[in-house]
């Protein structure tokens, strides 16, 4: 999936940045769905639209940045 901007983010910002948060929810029967949102407060009303919360076997939370760690090299 390509990193997504929601409608949100750019109602709010004027801009094209991406949504702070993305998720991986992994379903019972090995479906899965990547959502990205801006607040960490939106992941409950996303679950909760379905499929059937019951059916989640993992939600994988991660930063939705690019990374901008050091150049260990550049010592």
């Amino acid at each position: 999936m390509e990193r997504g901007v929601s409608a949100r983010a750019k109602a709010v910002t004027g801009a094209t940045i991406p949504d702070r948060w993305m998720a991986d929810i992994n379903y019972v029967g090995g479906e899965t769905r990547i959502v990205v949102f801006e607040e960490l407060e939106d992941l409950d009303e996303i679950v909760e639209r379905g499929p059937d919360w019951n059916t989640i076997e993992e939600i994988v939370i991660r930063l939705n940045r690019p990374s901008c760690l050091p150049n260990k090299s550049a010592s």
